[in-house]
Protein backbone atom coordinates (compact mmCIF):
# COMPACT_ATOMS: atom_id res chain seq x y z
CA UNK A 1 0.00 0.00 0.00
CA UNK A 2 1.18 3.43 -1.06
CA UNK A 3 2.13 5.54 1.99
CA UNK A 4 0.29 8.84 1.85
CA UNK A 5 2.24 12.08 3.72
CA UNK A 6 0.97 15.21 4.47
CA UNK A 7 2.99 17.76 2.60
CA UNK A 8 5.03 18.37 -0.30
CA UNK A 9 8.16 17.21 -0.67
CA UNK A 10 9.52 20.75 -2.20
CA UNK A 11 9.60 22.58 0.78
CA UNK A 12 12.88 20.31 2.23
CA UNK A 13 15.86 22.25 1.99
CA UNK A 14 17.43 21.22 -1.18
CA UNK A 15 21.42 19.89 -0.87
CA UNK A 16 24.13 22.01 -1.92
CA UNK A 17 24.39 19.96 -4.60
CA UNK A 18 20.90 21.01 -6.41
CA UNK A 19 21.64 24.78 -5.41
CA UNK A 20 22.03 25.68 -8.56
CA UNK A 21 18.75 24.99 -9.68
CA UNK A 22 17.73 28.55 -10.00
CA UNK A 23 20.38 29.01 -13.00
CA UNK A 24 18.69 26.33 -14.95
CA UNK A 25 16.31 27.32 -17.75
CA UNK A 26 12.32 27.41 -18.36
CA UNK A 27 12.88 25.89 -21.60
CA UNK A 28 14.39 22.52 -19.66
CA UNK A 29 12.20 22.55 -17.60
CA UNK A 30 8.66 22.57 -19.86
CA UNK A 31 10.65 19.70 -21.37
CA UNK A 32 10.51 18.23 -18.45
CA UNK A 33 7.33 18.70 -18.34
CA UNK A 34 6.19 17.83 -21.07
CA UNK A 35 8.08 13.99 -20.82
CA UNK A 36 6.57 13.60 -17.54
CA UNK A 37 2.79 14.09 -19.22
CA UNK A 38 3.75 11.77 -21.63
CA UNK A 39 4.99 8.97 -19.71
CA UNK A 40 2.13 9.72 -17.47
CA UNK A 41 -0.40 8.88 -20.66
CA UNK A 42 1.37 5.26 -21.04
CA UNK A 43 1.00 4.43 -17.64
CA UNK A 44 -2.83 5.10 -17.94
CA UNK A 45 -3.86 1.76 -18.10
CA UNK A 46 -1.55 0.41 -15.52
CA UNK A 47 -2.04 3.23 -12.97
CA UNK A 48 -2.80 6.63 -12.23
CA UNK A 49 -0.27 9.37 -12.08
CA UNK A 50 -1.21 12.21 -9.28
CA UNK A 51 0.47 15.50 -8.40
CA UNK A 52 -0.41 17.87 -5.06
CA UNK A 53 -1.74 21.54 -6.13
CA UNK A 54 -0.56 24.37 -4.21
CA UNK A 55 -2.78 23.35 -0.66
CA UNK A 56 -1.00 19.89 -0.66
CA UNK A 57 -4.27 18.19 -2.33
CA UNK A 58 -3.80 15.75 -5.20
CA UNK A 59 -4.60 16.02 -8.69
CA UNK A 60 -4.81 13.40 -11.23
CA UNK A 61 -2.05 14.34 -13.71
CA UNK A 62 -3.05 15.47 -16.94
CA UNK A 63 -1.47 17.66 -20.20
CA UNK A 64 -3.33 20.51 -19.48
CA UNK A 65 -2.14 21.43 -16.03
CA UNK A 66 0.41 24.45 -15.63
CA UNK A 67 4.30 23.08 -15.17
CA UNK A 68 4.29 23.02 -11.02
CA UNK A 69 6.56 25.15 -9.43
CA UNK A 70 8.57 22.39 -7.92
CA UNK A 71 12.82 22.81 -8.34
CA UNK A 72 14.04 21.25 -11.95
CA UNK A 73 15.82 18.45 -9.94
CA UNK A 74 12.40 16.70 -8.69
CA UNK A 75 11.45 16.95 -12.38
CA UNK A 76 13.92 14.99 -13.45
CA UNK A 77 13.49 12.72 -10.18
CA UNK A 78 9.54 12.28 -11.49
CA UNK A 79 10.39 11.54 -14.76
CA UNK A 80 13.15 8.91 -13.59
CA UNK A 81 10.50 7.26 -11.18
CA UNK A 82 7.83 7.10 -13.96
CA UNK A 83 10.37 5.84 -16.13
CA UNK A 84 11.45 2.97 -13.78
CA UNK A 85 7.43 1.69 -14.08
CA UNK A 86 6.97 1.82 -17.24
CA UNK A 87 9.88 -0.49 -17.70
CA UNK A 88 8.29 -2.92 -14.93
CA UNK A 89 7.14 -6.22 -16.39
CA UNK A 90 3.73 -5.18 -14.16
CA UNK A 91 2.61 -2.54 -12.00
CA UNK A 92 0.64 -3.64 -8.66
CA UNK A 93 0.26 -0.34 -7.28
CA UNK A 94 -3.10 1.92 -8.57
CA UNK A 95 -1.69 4.96 -8.20
CA UNK A 96 2.05 7.35 -7.98
CA UNK A 97 2.47 10.24 -6.43
CA UNK A 98 4.92 12.64 -7.61
CA UNK A 99 7.14 15.64 -6.08
CA UNK A 100 6.38 14.27 -2.67
CA UNK A 101 7.57 11.49 0.04
CA UNK A 102 6.21 8.28 -1.61
CA UNK A 103 6.31 4.66 -1.53
CA UNK A 104 6.32 1.72 -1.47
CA UNK A 105 5.65 1.75 -5.34
CA UNK A 106 5.08 -1.84 -6.05
CA UNK A 107 6.49 -3.39 -9.64
CA UNK A 108 7.77 -6.48 -10.67
CA UNK A 109 11.26 -7.23 -13.17
CA UNK A 110 12.41 -9.57 -13.96
CA UNK A 111 9.78 -11.97 -12.33
CA UNK A 112 10.26 -10.59 -8.95
CA UNK A 113 9.05 -8.15 -6.70
CA UNK A 114 10.40 -4.38 -6.96
CA UNK A 115 9.00 -1.86 -4.47
CA UNK A 116 10.17 1.43 -5.52
CA UNK A 117 10.71 5.06 -3.29
CA UNK A 118 10.95 8.22 -3.42
CA UNK A 119 12.67 10.98 -1.40
CA UNK A 120 13.41 8.21 2.39
CA UNK A 121 15.90 9.00 4.84
CA UNK A 122 18.39 6.29 5.17
CA UNK A 123 21.30 5.57 7.51
CA UNK A 124 24.17 3.37 6.07
CA UNK A 125 24.79 0.19 7.44
CA UNK A 126 28.49 0.73 8.86
CA UNK A 127 29.15 4.67 9.49
CA UNK A 128 25.10 5.56 10.46
CA UNK A 129 25.50 8.45 8.75
CA UNK A 130 21.99 9.88 7.32
CA UNK A 131 21.15 10.22 3.61
CA UNK A 132 18.14 10.96 1.37
CA UNK A 133 18.54 8.97 -1.59
CA UNK A 134 15.75 10.99 -4.77
CA UNK A 135 14.91 7.63 -5.86
CA UNK A 136 15.52 4.05 -4.15
CA UNK A 137 14.38 0.47 -5.22
CA UNK A 138 14.27 -2.30 -2.66
CA UNK A 139 13.64 -6.02 -2.41
CA UNK A 140 10.57 -5.68 -0.21
CA UNK A 141 8.01 -3.72 0.88
CA UNK A 142 9.96 -3.22 4.51
CA UNK A 143 11.19 -0.05 5.35
CA UNK A 144 14.25 0.80 3.33
CA UNK A 145 17.72 -0.14 5.06
CA UNK A 146 21.02 -1.40 3.26
CA UNK A 147 19.60 -4.86 3.66
CA UNK A 148 16.83 -4.57 1.17
CA UNK A 149 18.21 -1.26 -1.10
CA UNK A 150 19.36 -2.82 -4.49
CA UNK A 151 19.65 0.75 -6.47
CA UNK A 152 19.40 4.00 -5.84
CA UNK A 153 19.10 6.74 -8.33
CA UNK A 154 20.68 10.84 -7.39
CA UNK A 155 19.74 14.04 -9.89
CA UNK A 156 22.70 16.67 -10.07
CA UNK A 157 22.06 19.90 -11.37
CA UNK A 158 25.17 21.73 -10.35
CA UNK A 159 27.80 22.99 -12.96
CA UNK A 160 31.56 21.63 -12.82
CA UNK A 161 30.69 18.28 -10.68
CA UNK A 162 33.95 17.35 -9.31
CA UNK A 163 35.80 15.12 -7.71
CA UNK A 164 34.91 15.75 -4.34
CA UNK A 165 31.16 14.99 -5.20
CA UNK A 166 31.59 11.55 -6.79
CA UNK A 167 34.03 10.28 -3.73
CA UNK A 168 30.61 11.35 -1.87
CA UNK A 169 28.55 9.67 -3.82
CA UNK A 170 30.65 6.41 -3.77
CA UNK A 171 30.36 6.89 -0.16
CA UNK A 172 26.90 6.49 -0.06
CA UNK A 173 26.68 3.75 -2.55
CA UNK A 174 29.09 1.71 -0.69
CA UNK A 175 27.16 2.76 2.67
CA UNK A 176 23.97 1.60 1.50
CA UNK A 177 25.17 -1.61 -0.21
CA UNK A 178 23.26 -1.68 -3.19
CA UNK A 179 23.65 -3.34 -6.71
CA UNK A 180 23.60 0.03 -8.48
CA UNK A 181 24.23 3.62 -8.16
CA UNK A 182 23.13 5.71 -10.80
CA UNK A 183 23.81 9.91 -11.03
CA UNK A 184 21.93 12.30 -13.41
CA UNK A 185 23.83 15.29 -14.43
CA UNK A 186 21.95 18.17 -15.70
CA UNK A 187 25.59 19.26 -17.21
CA UNK A 188 27.94 18.57 -19.35
CA UNK A 189 30.56 16.38 -17.32
CA UNK A 190 33.97 16.62 -17.77
CA UNK A 191 36.03 13.75 -19.56
CA UNK A 192 37.69 12.99 -15.97
CA UNK A 193 35.01 12.99 -13.99
CA UNK A 194 32.80 10.47 -16.02
CA UNK A 195 35.98 8.65 -16.02
CA UNK A 196 36.74 8.41 -12.83
CA UNK A 197 32.91 7.70 -11.26
CA UNK A 198 32.23 4.63 -13.68
CA UNK A 199 35.90 3.86 -12.37
CA UNK A 200 34.27 3.59 -8.92
CA UNK A 201 31.63 1.60 -10.13
CA UNK A 202 28.97 4.80 -10.70
CA UNK A 203 26.89 5.34 -13.79
CA UNK A 204 26.94 8.33 -14.42
CA UNK A 205 25.17 10.28 -17.44
CA UNK A 206 24.12 13.70 -18.87
CA UNK A 207 20.18 14.47 -19.38
CA UNK A 208 21.67 16.19 -22.62
CA UNK A 209 20.73 19.50 -22.52
CA UNK A 210 23.95 20.54 -22.14
CA UNK A 211 25.08 19.58 -25.21
CA UNK A 212 24.47 19.05 -29.13
CA UNK A 213 21.46 16.67 -28.45
CA UNK A 214 19.54 19.40 -26.76
CA UNK A 215 17.88 20.67 -29.65
CA UNK A 216 16.94 17.10 -30.93
CA UNK A 217 15.68 17.11 -26.96
CA UNK A 218 13.87 19.73 -27.15
CA UNK A 219 11.64 19.64 -30.41
CA UNK A 220 11.34 15.98 -30.72
CA UNK A 221 8.72 14.79 -27.52
CA UNK A 222 9.59 11.23 -26.08
CA UNK A 223 13.48 11.33 -27.15
CA UNK A 224 14.15 12.52 -23.37
CA UNK A 225 11.59 10.04 -21.95
CA UNK A 226 13.41 7.22 -23.77
CA UNK A 227 16.84 8.16 -22.94
CA UNK A 228 15.89 8.43 -19.46
CA UNK A 229 14.33 4.79 -19.22
CA UNK A 230 16.53 3.36 -21.67
CA UNK A 231 19.42 4.39 -19.04
CA UNK A 232 17.67 3.39 -16.22
CA UNK A 233 17.06 -0.60 -17.45
CA UNK A 234 20.40 -0.75 -19.00
CA UNK A 235 21.73 0.41 -15.05
CA UNK A 236 19.76 -1.97 -13.47
CA UNK A 237 20.59 -4.95 -15.77
CA UNK A 238 23.84 -4.27 -15.61
CA UNK A 239 24.87 -3.87 -11.84
CA UNK A 240 28.18 -1.78 -12.22
CA UNK A 241 28.10 -1.24 -8.45
CA UNK A 242 28.05 -4.76 -7.18
CA UNK A 243 30.50 -5.59 -9.85
CA UNK A 244 32.74 -3.16 -9.05
CA UNK A 245 32.95 -3.71 -5.00
CA UNK A 246 33.32 -7.93 -6.55
CA UNK A 247 36.31 -6.97 -8.66
CA UNK A 248 37.95 -5.01 -5.75
CA UNK A 249 37.34 -7.64 -3.09
CA UNK A 250 39.32 -9.98 -5.33
CA UNK A 251 42.03 -7.64 -6.36
CA UNK A 252 42.33 -7.13 -2.05
CA UNK A 253 42.63 -11.28 -1.53
CA UNK A 254 45.36 -11.31 -4.29
CA UNK A 255 47.49 -8.97 -2.82
CA UNK A 256 47.20 -10.22 0.67
CA UNK A 257 48.01 -13.66 -0.76
CA UNK A 258 51.19 -12.30 -1.73
CA UNK A 259 53.25 -13.69 -4.92
CA UNK A 260 52.64 -17.14 -6.15
CA UNK A 261 55.51 -19.48 -6.79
Amino acid sequence: MEIFEPRCVSLISMSAAKASDVLLDSEARSVLWREICEASVQLASRCSVFTPDGSGALLRLDAFQPRPAVPTWQLVEALSLLSIILRADEVRTNSVNLFRKTGPIEITEGGLPRFVWSQQYLRGQYSELGGRPDLIVTSSADAPTPTNILRAVEVKCVKDLGTQHIRGEFGKAHDLRVATYFIWSFYKLSPRVKAGAQGLGLDIEELGFDSPLREDIVKRPMVLLSHVSNSLEQARLSRTFARALEDASRDTNLKLAGPRG
